[in-house]
């Protein structure tokens, strides 16, 4: 138990936890839990398309998470705005638009080396943090770091101090993060990574949105979820003050298992709520194509439905590239699409140019 928090917590117990994983609240939870992912691991596998296609279908549904962890660490942006920024240039993003969409890049990342490798080590995480925070990316080198009140300044933790003692920290986490576990263990562990990362507190900066993000990609690396997309930065943003006060009283308390089960609870509602948006998306989808066969038949809808709905904002020069039609034909396909209103057409802001959107999938974007 620390005491000082003043004081560098360079005595923080290594995982394993001295805590009971087959205790009966726990197992409950976690079986509770378990439900809800299995439904979810079932949505995101029904599709026939491989992983590396499917990424690329529901890449649009990391940015309500990136939004979400920012928004956790008051980095206020807007899911819709996130969107647009994807079509911007990078001098025309603000801060928090950057933030977000280094989220959803370093995401990307964990995702890619999951797939390659099967697991994430040390290098991976720093990698996850250097994306999200090009400018101040590493492990800590000198000492001084400290969370506190940025109101009153009261100081409420000091992690550990030295790249040594952290490196050793991250290895520790890493071997725990990668064992392969039981079924019935896999929610208590994930909730003790992300306690332990938070701890260990590894960079200058990022270390919220790299401990949140490393949730759903244990889920992924232990087979619970196919792609880790799992809203659980919503939760926590909703329920911040619980969040940080059940984290703290795990350092102060001991209080190591009301935080497991504050996380898996948080986890099997994220996956039901994660499971709602799943099934607009795919009535959306339903419907589209169902318009698109009756109403424009003479175009080639395959990779066009998929195109709609991977790209919440996109422009006719993107449209060409990825649909694979000469300029003509995507002029005409966006023009039935709009007399159908399939698609809608913008112009941008201070810009020569129109985007488009499909508003049936726009419209849930902006809710999840």
């Amino acid at each position: 138990m620390k005491t000082d928090p003043t004081k560098p917590y360079n005595n923080l117990p290594k995982l394993p936890p001295q805590v009971d994983l087959k205790s009966q609240r726990l197992l409950l939870a976690a079986l509770e839990a378990s439900e809800a992912i299995a439904e979810l691991k079932t949505m995101l596998t029904m599709s026939s398309r491989s992983i590396s296609n499917t990424v690329d279908l529901l890449s649009p549904l990391f940015v309500p998470e990136a939004v979400s962890s920012s928004g956790v660490e008051n980095i206020i942006t807007t899911n819709n705005s996130v969107y647009v920024a994807q079509i911007l240039e990078e001098r025309e993003l603000s801060p928090a638009e950057k933030e977000a969409l280094n989220y959803t890049d370093a995401l990307a990342s964990g995702i890619h080396t999951l797939l390659t490798k099967g697991f994430l080590a040390t290098n991976d995480y720093i990698k996850i943090q250097s994306i999200l925070e090009p400018s101040k990316k590493g492990i800590r080198k000198v000492p001084g770091t400290q969370l506190a009140n940025p109101v009153t300044g009261v100081v409420y933790y000091t992690p550990p101090e030295g790249e040594a003692r952290i490196r050793d920290l991250l290895k520790n986490f890493e071997n725990y993060f990668n064992e392969d576990v039981p079924v019935h263990e896999v929610f208590s562990r994930m909730a003790v990574l992300h306690y332990q990362f938070e701890s260990i507190h590894p960079f200058l900066d990022g270390n919220g949105r790299t401990g949140r993000m490393l949730m759903p990609l244990y889920l992924m690396k232990q087979g619970r979820l196919p792609l880790p997309v799992l809203f659980i930065s919503h939760y926590i943003l909703e329920h911040r003050d619980e969040y940080y006060e059940k984290l703290r009283n795990v350092t102060n308390n001991d209080a190591l298992e009301e935080w497991i089960l504050y996380i898996t609870y948080a986890t099997a509602e994220q996956a039901r709520y994660t499971c709602q948006i799943l099934e607009k998306i795919r009535r959306a989808i339903n419907l589209v194509k169902k318009t698109v066969k009756e109403k424009a038949p003479s175009i080639d809808s395959s990779e066009l439905i998929d195109f709609l709905f991977s790209n919440a904002y996109f422009t006719q020069k993107g449209f060409e590239e990825e649909v694979g039609v000469s300029p003509m034909t995507a002029r005409r396909y966006l023009q039935e699409l709009e007399v159908q209103k399939v698609i809608v057409k913008q112009k941008q802001t201070g810009k020569n140019r129109y985007i488009y959107i499909t508003p049936k999938y726009i419209n849930i974007l902006k809710q999840a």
